[in-house]
Parts: C-alpha cells; structure tokens; sequence
C-alpha cells in the first residue's frame, strides 16, 4: 500500500470501475479533470506522501492528458506518467511521450492483469529514479563535500575561494528559487579544484586583487581545465564538468548566448568573484556582464545581492585552539609558536580543519587566545 495513484478522466463510470480493480492493491484517488488533477497533485507535493504514479485518459474537455501530463511532470517531477486511453490522435501521443517522459500508454478497455502489471512496473521505476537522485543528491554531495574540505586543507586560498563561490552561489539560487537543483552546490564545491595545481602565492595574489605577471595569469587560467579533466572522470557529472571548464572572467568571456538557469546562475556567480577580487565595484561588474548577453538583469542582481555575505559577521570572541568548532570564522591568522602561518584569517572552520588546529596545539603549540567571528 505504499504506491499512491492518481486516476484522471473525465468519466466518472471509469474511474469507479478502476477503483474497485484497484482496491486492496495500491492506495487510489481520482480526479475528473486536468484541473482537479493538478490540484490533488499540488497538495499532494506539499505533504510528505506524494503520489508515485498517475494515469490519465487523454481525450478530455479543457484541459486535455497531454497538457495535464506535462504540467503534471512540472508539479511532482518524479512521479511516473502512464495514458489509459480509448481514443487518441498521434500527435496527442507524441506531444505526450516527448514532453512529460511517458512510462507507458493503455488502451480501453484494459485487462486487471495487464493493468496490474503496469502499475508494478510503474513503481519500481518509481523506485529507481528516487533511489538514483538520492544517490546524487545525498552520497555524491557528501563525497564532493569531503573533496573540498581536502582542498581547503591542501591550499587555504584554494579553500578560500571555493567558500566564496559556495556563498554566492547558495544565496543566488535562493533568490531565483533553484535552492532544490542538486547541481549548484556541487559545481560549487568542485569549482575551484583545479586550484590545487596553482602555487600558493598566485591564488593570494589574486585574492588580494594583486597585479600577476604573464606566466603568473597563464598558470591561474588553466585551473578550469584542469577541474574539468578531473570532474569529467566521474559518471553523471559531465554537464557539472563543462560548466566549471568554461567558467572564465569578463575580459575573455565571448558573447556565445543566453545560458539557462542553473546553469546561468553558476557561470554569472564565478565571473562576479573573479572580478569582485580585481576590486571592482559590485554595480559595474553587474553592468560588464549584463553586457555580454549571457546573463539576464534579474541573475545579475540576485548575484550581486548575494555578495553581502560575502562580508563576514558576527560577534568577534577570543577562544582556545581545543575550543575551535565548525561554523567559526577565523577574525586573525592561526601561526604556531615557530611562527608558521598555519591558517590565514577569513577561513570558515569546518571539523577538518578544527581538529588540524587542536592537534598542531598539542604538539606544536599555536599562539593563543584565538580571535574568531561566531553567529549567534
């Protein structure tokens, strides 16, 4: 009784009949319209037992099962889409298959059997697409997660620069209402990996807004290549991969079109920092790139709106190196009783690089109190 469906026609004689094939088998609830579909289907994406498949006829006045399929993909995108139709034109069929990925199409009248059949099949590919996103969207975030942790932890400024874009990133799909795409925080983490091959003192020279020579900028432009080589390896993540190969700044940016939503919003993120590192003023980066015809005024803004947070806050308190926890923002430089620099001031503590300070503490020693920005 886990698999929730949604019968839509227009004939209610129908509807009754296929309950009572259905009773017992899989929990049922019917609509006589498209409209009143897509509302059940609505309140259904607000709970936490949303329907796994829907069946609609497709000849019905208004609104016809086409139409209402493919709205219907838009409402509850995993939801698995099946026609049970006496009478359809081909046209109808393949507006349908093509625009709202149709698992299967019924003829009237149906056998229970083969109805039953379809159903099961129905939901275990249910089953797969759930159990696919969640592997995105939970093991493959978490393992990225852990790789850009590494990354801080192998180059400051590289871990400096990938929280950054994080940030920015994070709040502009907010504002845009993408915060659900699993892509962004990911192609946020992995944005700045290829930064693991470029020195140290150009990632700071950068971040600083400082002058590079030649050979310096040459080194530095090659890390998107880089990221993307790596990335590329990794199945499912090649579109990720070619957004991070071809994130650049505004001086080389070529006007090659309006990009797309999350993507736009990942592209418009990396070429804001990089500008907003050489020093330039928020409001004429938003007018460089708006000029380029790749990013719409409404991304731009939205970006520019997200940079606030790139400013650090909260209250400034001195604690133990044993007392570092993940969440604060280091306000000084971490320098150890030999006078190494072993973390620059601006970095957010994860639990890597907390316990990286306490153990150096023990065993080293670090200049304490430590001064660190806490929210809250």
């Amino acid at each position: 009784m886990g698999q929730r469906i949604l019968l839509v026609d227009d004939e209610q004689r129908i509807l009754d009949a296929m309950r009572r094939t259905l009773h017992g088998r899989y929990e049922v609830f019917t609509a006589n319209s498209g409209e009143e579909g897509l509302q059940a289907l609505r309140e259904s994406s607000a709970s936490d037992t949303p329907f796994t498949v829907i069946v609609s006829d497709m000849m019905m006045p208004g609104m016809d099962g086409s139409e209402f399929l493919g709205r219907a993909h838009e409402v509850l995108p995993d939801a698995v889409l099946m026609i049970l139709s006496g009478q359809a034109d081909l046209n109808s069929t393949i507006t349908a298959v093509n625009n709202a990925n149709l698992f299967r199409f019924l003829t009237k009248p149906v056998r229970s059997p083969d109805l039953w059949a379809a159903l099961d099949a129905a939901q275990r590919q249910y089953e797969l697409v759930v159990a696919e996103r969640e592997l995105l969207q939970l093991t493959l975030t978490g393992a990225v997660g852990v790789l850009a942790d590494v990354l801080a932890q192998a180059s400051s400024p590289a871990g400096r620069r990938t929280t950054r874009v994080r940030t920015l990133v994070t709040e502009t799909a907010r504002r845009r209402d993408l915060q659900d795409d699993w892509r962004l925080p990911l192609a946020a983490d992995l944005s700045q990996l290829g930064c693991i091959a470029v020195p140290t003192e150009v990632l700071e020279t950068v971040e600083a807004g400082g002058q590079l020579t030649d050979a310096e900028r040459r080194i530095f432009e090659m890390h998107p290549a880089l990221a993307h080589r790596l990335i590329s390896r990794i199945p499912r993540l090649e579109e990720i991969a070619r957004w991070i190969g071809e994130q650049t700044t505004v001086q080389r940016l070529e006007s090659t079109g309006h990009l797309e939503d999350a993507e736009e919003i990942f592209a418009a993120c990396v070429a804001f920092m990089v500008e907003l590192d050489s020093g330039e003023d928020p409001r004429q980066i938003v007018r460089y790139l708006e000029n380029t015809d790749r990013y719409s005024r409404r991304v731009l803004e939205a970006v520019r709106l997200a940079s606030h947070g790139l400013k650090a806050k909260g209250t400034l308190r001195e604690v133990g190196a044993v007392h570092i926890h993940p969440g604060m923002i280091l306000a000084e430089d971490v320098v150890t009783m030999t006078g190494m620099v072993l973390v620059r001031k601006g970095e957010e503590v994860n639990e890597m690089l907390a316990t990286r300070i306490a153990n150096f503490a023990r065993s080293v020693g670090v200049v304490e109190p430590l001064r660190v920005l806490t929210m809250g």
